[in-house]
């Protein structure tokens, strides 16, 4: 019966392997993921500026037949600029800070990458998102820039299968490690805190 059931959902997958799939993918703003940045002292930053900086910017992923063929775009509802632009201005409200225009901290940057995989195996399907954006973090008086680093956020998910609502789940996992290890920069938060006392 497993077989049985398996052999069907393959079927089924192949079958929507030629219709694009658009994902509503985006961060969990309930998660309030809180790392070292929040213990700085309050900071007000200019809205993030993100630019989309992959060389393919019309997709994120393909789907695949059984023999592997590209057969069809993966895309985001949003573009993956606002999508990450959105996660940071969560994440420094999460932690204790502010967005305000004619801030003394611009946050400007890029996604440099935004892909999701998908890898058959013998009874599972293996599903994978890998994102990374390089930010700086630029005094506005001097325009001088404070730090700079780049981010990086993946998740993998195995299972029998999995149509778009598992890969959007992927995605926005991903998104949420992305920030997770943004707000966990010790180094960004004391270049941060350093700034703050000058």
């Amino acid at each position: 019966m497993y077989k049985i059931t398996f052999i069907i959902l393959v079927a089924f997958i192949q079958a929507c392997a030629f219709t694009d799939a658009t994902l509503p993918v985006k961060h969990n703003s309930g998660a309030n993921i809180i790392g070292p940045v929040s213990e700085v002292e309050m900071l007000t930053f200019v809205s993030p500026s993100i630019e989309d900086r992959r060389l393919d910017k019309q997709r994120i992923g393909w789907k695949k037949n059984g023999f592997g063929q590209h057969t069809a775009d993966i895309s985001t509802e949003q573009p993956v600029q606002n999508i990450i632009q959105a996660a940071l201005t969560d994440a420094i409200d999460d932690n204790g800070h502010s967005i305000s225009e004619g801030a003394p901290i611009h946050i400007s940057g890029s996604v440099d990458r935004f892909w999701f995989e998908t890898d058959m195996n013998f009874w599972t399907v293996e599903f994978t998102g890998d994102i990374q954006c390089t930010l700086s973090f630029i005094d506005t008086l001097t325009n001088e820039t404070i730090y700079s680093s780049v981010y990086t956020g993946s998740h993998k998910k195995e299972t029998a299968g999995g149509l778009e609502k598992t890969w959007t789940e992927v995605m926005g996992k991903a998104v949420d490690n992305l920030i997770e290890e943004f707000v966990f920069d010790e180094e960004l938060s004391d270049a941060l805190q350093e700034h703050k006392q000058q």
